[in-house]
């Protein structure tokens, strides 16, 4: 209601169209309980909205930049604390270490559904901080 909705709501825009159809991918994999690519789809829709951004304020950004990258532009380029670094980078941490984008290796990846459900919660949180900070929501 306070995150998830507002976020749909955002990334209806022409230019979030990317964006859209990864979160929403996001949330249809949650539905499924495909929690690995439900984290997958978090990141690739956090980072898309970052680049977006990034790009619309011609704020410097390469389309292979990685989470961190855009984070720290963002940062430098807003009001935001630096200490915002630590909960945004959540999204990609939890893809990074969670989802299936890297490969299981010898160890398969089976998050819980609560992890799927914070990280859809998350995304949408911090997508919404940086569309306010940057004027774009």
């Amino acid at each position: 209601e306070n995150a998830i909705a507002p976020v749909l709501s955002l990334l209806e825009r022409p230019h979030f169209r990317g964006a859209n159809a990864e979160y929403l991918a996001a949330l249809e994999d949650y539905r499924k309980g495909d929690i690995p690519d439900c984290l997958t789809k978090c990141g690739s829709a956090f980072e898309s909205v970052l680049k977006i951004i990034c790009a619309r304020k011609g704020w410097g950004c390469k389309e292979t930049d990685t989470a961190s990258k855009l984070i720290s532009t963002i940062l430098t380029n807003t009001t935001l604390d630096t200490y915002f670094e630590g909960p945004l980078i959540i999204v990609a941490t939890l893809r990074n270490k969670l989802s299936s984008a890297h490969g299981a290796g010898t160890t398969v990846k089976q998050p819980a559904r609560h992890i799927a459900q914070y990280a859809l919660n998350a995304t949408a949180s911090a997508i919404l901080l940086i569309a306010q900070e940057t004027g774009e929501y």
